[in-house]
């Protein structure tokens, strides 16, 4: 009995140490295989209010299901590579990042001037997600909302299909089910009227400005021609990001 207690305990020492010596890079990329949206704690040994950013994003994470909080040590040499990815060399730290389920940054700020509340409310849907990943892929996208009864809802996915098809890959299309109340919010940050009768399509281009909204049929050329311009907006992610078009 005493040899499997000490086989025991010797697993569980291994254990913890192999979770202690993981690197943030590493811890990331575990969230992001069990589709957790990450808490991202930026800060260095010296900062102050690191402990306070910590129980805030600490208070974020028990709002939100299947999220963690993941501590980066910005002068950490370990962690340049994400210092780079994330440009966080100059960001006023103690700073949070809130990163989505697939990968995606969603928005951050400064600890000092955020709340738990509002790192809760920079969680995205799970098609904003898909959007704001494929923004930070450098890639266009055309978003259609529809209910799955609407005549013109296939023939709007083929004309989309057919504008990235044109663009050589420079382009994605995502689709939102109007009936899906989970993507609410993303849609009223679209100004889609989930009532709406027919299907509505929204572009944003690489750059993550919204640059055209369109009700029902569009032509495969007027999709090419929005996703490829530039105009104000953006969807980029941040706290004060929008994917909403534009009030002409």
């Amino acid at each position: 009995m005493l040899f499997f207690r000490l086989v025991g305990i010797c697993m569980f020492v291994a254990l913890t140490s192999t979770q202690l010596l993981a690197t943030t890079a590493e811890e990331l990329e575990q969230a992001a295989s069990k589709g957790k949206t990450v808490f991202l704690l930026v800060t260095e040994p010296t900062v102050s209010g690191t402990e306070a950013a910590r129980e805030m994003a600490r208070t974020a994470g028990e709002q939100v299901r299947k999220s963690t909080v993941i501590e980066l040590n910005r002068v950490d040499q370990a962690n340049a590579t994400l210092v780079t990815k994330y440009r966080l060399t100059a960001a006023p730290v103690p700073l949070i990042l809130v990163i989505a389920r697939n990968g995606a940054i969603a928005g951050g700020l400064p600890a000092a001037s955020v709340t738990s509340e509002q790192l809760v409310k920079m969680v995205p849907t799970a098609k904003k997600a898909e959007v704001l990943k494929a923004v930070q892929d450098g890639q266009s996208v055309l978003i259609t909302a529809a209910s799955k009864k609407m005549p013109k809802e296939t023939s709007m996915s083929s004309a989309c299909a057919a504008a990235c098809s044109q663009m050589q890959g420079k382009c994605t299309s995502i689709s939102i089910n109007l009936d899906d109340d989970d993507e609410l919010p993303f849609l009223n940050e679209l100004k889609i009227n989930p009532q709406s009768k027919e299907p509505v399509t929204v572009v944003v281009n690489a750059q993550g400005q919204v640059t055209g909204s369109f009700a029902g049929a569009v032509e495969v050329g007027n999709l090419v021609q929005a996703a490829t311009k530039k105009a104000g907006g953006c969807c980029g992610g941040g706290s004060s990001s929008s994917c909403s078009p534009k009030k002409k």
